[in-house]
């Protein structure tokens, strides 16, 4: 049987995800991070896009996310 060139990294991280102090930061990460995606998916058409050129998919992310950060700081 051989193993995955990078799976002994991967078994170290995973031991790493699982202690008590990175645990806590790890499941932080799915309530603000992860939540901005899924909104960004949901309602913001980051799914799909129609635009051509990275310059001007960039441009469509920094709209997006910048009006995401001003609704998160109205909220707080």
């Amino acid at each position: 049987m051989t193993r995955h060139i990078w799976e002994k990294d991967l078994e170290t991280f995973e031991h790493l995800r699982q202690l008590g102090f990175t645990k806590k930061i790890y499941n932080l990460r799915k309530e603000t991070i992860e939540r901005i995606f899924g909104t960004a998916k949901a309602f913001h058409g980051l799914r799909y896009t129609n635009q051509r050129g990275r310059e001007k998919f960039h441009s469509k992310l920094t709209l997006i996310f910048g009006c995401l950060n001003m609704k998160k700081l109205t909220k707080s």
